[in-house]
C-alpha cells in the first residue's frame, strides 16, 4: 500500500481526510489546540469535520527499525519471560500438563506483544500480565493451526512429489506469519483460518509481505543457529536453559515485528491508531495563529485568494503584532496586486518587522517600491535600519535612497550622525565613491560636533584621505 501524502504539500504524509471535499490534509495543514483537546479538527474549506487517518501514512517502515525491536526484547517483560523459560526447562517436572501451561503462558504473552507494538505502545508488556486476563486458549488456537499446517505437510509428502511438497512447504512458511497477525488481532481461531482474512494481510503489506517473511524466517532460525554453535562448548545442562532462553527473546523479537508491520499499514487493514506520541498540539495562541497560516495557503493554492486574505485579516485583528501573520498578509496582498490595502498595511508592518528582522522589511520595502517608485517609511529609526538591511544585500541605491536629507525629513530624530555614517560607508564601500562620503562626515563634524560617534568619523576619514591618495 503506497502512502498517501498532504495534498498541498506533496512531501508529507496525509494524516487527515475531508471525504466531502476529496482532500487529504497533512500535519502541516491541520494544526491541534492543546487547550481544546475535544474539539475536532474541521476542513479548511468546507468547515467539515475531519477524518483521522492515524499514522497509516506516517509510520516508519518495519525494516528501518529492526535494531529497535532487538532492543524491545531487552526489556523487563521480555526478558523475565525468557528467563522463566529458563528455569522451566532446568527444573520443571517432565509433566506434559504442566508444559502446556507453560506454553499458553508464553503464547499469551507474545500474541500480547503483537497487540501492544500494532499500537505503537513502546513498552513491553510486563510478566504479571501474561497470568492475568483473557487469551490463555490462544496457545490451543495457534496449536489447532500448527497441527493443520503440520497436516498438509504429510499429506503432501504421502504424494511422492517433491516438487509439491516444497510448494506447500513454502506456501505455509508465506501463510503462517499473516495467520498469526489475524490470531494476534481478532483472538479467533476462525480469522486465523480464513483464507480471506489472511489475504488481506498479505494484500495490505503487498510485497513487503516478503521482506516481512524472510525477516522472521531468519529470526526463527537465529535460536537454532546460536545453540548450534554453542553446543561444543557447554554442557547440556547450561545449553538447555540458553536454547530456551534464546527462543523467548527471539519470539518477541519477531511478535515485535508483526505488531509494528500491522501498525505500519493500519490503514489498509481497517485500524486507526497514532503514534505514542499523537500529533503535535500547540498553545491556543499559537494553533490560532498556525490554523490561519495553514488555511490561507490552502486559499492561495486553490485560488481563493480574496477568502485567504479575510482569513489572515480576521487572525491579525486578535493578534495585530505578530509577526508571521503580518508578513504573509503583506506577501498576499503584494502577490494579489492589492496596491492601495498594500501600501496602507506596509505603514503596520514596516515599523514591526524593521524591529524584529530587517530582512524582512528590506524586502517588503522593494515590493512598496514596486507598487509607488518614491515610497518612503514614515519613521526614521525604520529608514535606518531598513536601510542597514539593503546595504547587506548589496542594494546600495535604495539603502541611500532611504538616508537622502534624512534631517530634513526629521529634524528632530537624535541619531542623525548614526545613519550618515551608515550612508558615508555605503557611498564609500559599495558605490566606491569618495567625495559624497567625505561631504557627509564633514557635515556630521559641523553639525554634531558632541556625537560620541566623531571618533568614527575621524577614522573613516583617514581611509578615505588614503583611498584618494591611491
Amino acid at each position: 500500500m503506497e502512502k498517501t501524502l498532504c495534498h498541498y504539500h506533496p512531501a508529507q504524509p496525509a494524516t487527515w481526510r475531508c471525504a466531502p471535499c476529496q482532500r487529504h490534509f497533512g500535519d502541516c495543514c491541520v494544526p491541534l489546540n492543546a487547550d481544546a483537546q475535544d474539539d475536532y479538527p474541521r476542513c479548511a474549506l468546507c468547515n467539515g469535520q475531519l477524518e483521522f487517518l492515524g499514522a497509516a501514512n506516517t509510520a516508519q517502515p518495519f525494516w528501518e527499525r529492526i535494531p529497535k525491536f532487538f532492543a524491545y526484547a531487552l526489556q523487563p517483560g521480555p526478558l523475565a519471560v525468557s528467563a522463566m523459560l529458563a528455569l522451566a526447562s532446568l527444573f520443571m517436572p517432565p509433566s506434559v500438563l504442566l508444559w502446556f501451561v507453560l506454553f499458553s503462558v508464553a503464547t499469551k504473552y507474545f500474541y500480547s506483544v503483537i497487540e501492544a507494538c500494532s499500537q505503537a505502545v513502546t513498552e513491553a508488556p510486563s510478566l504479571v500480565s501474561a497470568f492475568s486476563g483473557d487469551g490463555f486458549s490462544l496457545f490451543f488456537k495457534q496449536l489447532v493451526v500448527f497441527v493443520l499446517a503440520f497436516v498438509a505437510l504429510w499429506l503432501a509428502a504421502d504424494f511422492d512429489s517433491e516438487a509439491l511438497y516444497w510448494a506447500v512447504t513454502l506456501g505455509l512458511l508465506l501463510v503462517l506469519p499473516a495467520s498469526i497477525i489475524r490470531l494476534a488481532l481478532d483472538k479467533t481461531l476462525g480469522a486465523a483460518l480464513s483464507p480471506d482474512e489472511i489475504g488481506q494481510v498479505i494484500k495490505a503489506m503487498g510485497w513487503r509481505y516478503l521482506v516481512l517473511c524472510a525477516f522472521l524466517f531468519i529470526l526463527w532460525q537465529s535460536p537454532g543457529w546460536v545453540t548450534y554453535m554453542l553446543a561444543s562448548g557447554l554442557p547440556k545442562v547450561v545449553l538447555m536453559p540458553v536454547a530456551a532462553f534464546l527462543f523467548g527473546y527471539f519470539s518477541v523479537v519477531m511478535c515485535a515485528m508483526m505488531g509494528y508491520a500491522v501498525f505500519q499499514y493500519q490503514g489498509a487493514l481497517g485500524y486507526v491508531v497514532d503514534d505514542e506520541e499523537g500529533r503535535a498540539a500547540f498553545p491556543e495562541a499559537e494553533y490560532l495563529r498556525r490554523r490561519a497560516l495553514a488555511e490561507a495557503e490552502i486559499r492561495v493554492k486553490e485560488g481563493q485568494g480574496c477568502q485567504a486574505l479575510e482569513t489572515l485579516k480576521t487572525a491579525l485583528t486578535r493578534t495585530p503584532e505578530d509577526i508571521r501573520l503580518n508578513e504573509r498578509f503583506h506577501q498576499l496582498l503584494f502577490g494579489l496586486n492589492e496596491r492601495q490595502r498594500c501600501l496602507h498595511h506596509l505603514h503596520h508592518y514596516l515599523p514591526l518587522a524593521a524591529r524584529s528582522d530587517p530582512a524582512l522589511a528590506a524586502t517588503a520595502l522593494l515590493n512598496a517600491r514596486q507598487l509607488q517608485a518614491d515610497f518612503l517609511p514614515d519613521d526614521a529609526l525604520v529608514c535606518e535600519r531598513v536601510a542597514a538591511a539593503l546595504l547587506d544585500r548589496h542594494k546600495t541605491r535604495e539603502a541611500l535612497s532611504l538616508l537622502r536629507n534624512l534631517h530634513q525629513r526629521f529634524p528632530g530624530y537624535p541619531h542623525i550622525p548614526r545613519a550618515y555614517l551608515l550612508a558615508a560607508r555605503g557611498f564609500a564601500e559599495n558605490l566606491g565613491q569618495i567625495e559624497p562620503a567625505r561631504q557627509l562626515l564633514a557635515f556630521i563634524r559641523a553639525r554634531y560636533p558632541q556625537s560620541p560617534l566623531i571618533d568614527e568619523v575621524a577614522t573613516m576619514e583617514a581611509t578615505l584621505e588614503r583611498l584618494a591618495r591611491v
